[in-house]
């Protein structure tokens, strides 16, 4: 039985996603539930519940996968300053810190870089839903079959 694209809560899988596992945490869906598991921090369940159970690891977003997200950001833009800082901003080591650092002198970039984002990262959690097999493809109806 597959999980419901509606039913889930696509920030907080987005979330763990982007979590640095600074705190040494490990993140798991169920795939039964759609709730998002922390073991350890969650009771009651152990590393051995959660291989024996129908769980899916939510693997951390790679650099290079942001690094894009900032790009088609910056290239939609319009011609200007905001654009420009925030190109620059790319091109430095520590691309992200100036991202974001850049972003705090343009308030409306910055607000629409957060919806930017959110919609990037949806995205995202959508493809890897679909392809651990979680959910049906919304791009394709359900009676359509993949090749």
């Amino acid at each position: 039985m597959m999980l419901k694209l509606e039913n889930l809560n696509l920030e907080e899988i987005a979330w763990a996603m982007q979590n640095d596992r600074s705190t040494g945490h490990e993140y798991y869906l169920n795939l039964d539930t759609g709730e998002v598991i922390v073991p350890g921090l969650d009771e009651d369940l152990t590393e051995d519940e959660i291989e024996e159970g129908n769980y899916a690891s939510v693997d951390p977003l790679e650099s290079y996968e942001s690094y894009r997200h900032m790009e088609d950001f910056t290239v939609g833009l319009p011609d200007g300053e905001a654009r420009r800082k925030l190109e620059q901003a790319l091109v430095r080591s520590k691309p992200f810190r100036h991202f974001r650092d850049a972003l705090e002198y343009f308030p409306k970039e910055r607000e629409d870089w957060f919806t930017f984002k959110n919609e990037a990262m949806n995205q995202v959690v959508i493809e890897w839903l679909v392809g651990i097999k979680a959910i049906e493809d919304p791009g394709h109806g359900a009676d359509s079959q993949s090749p």
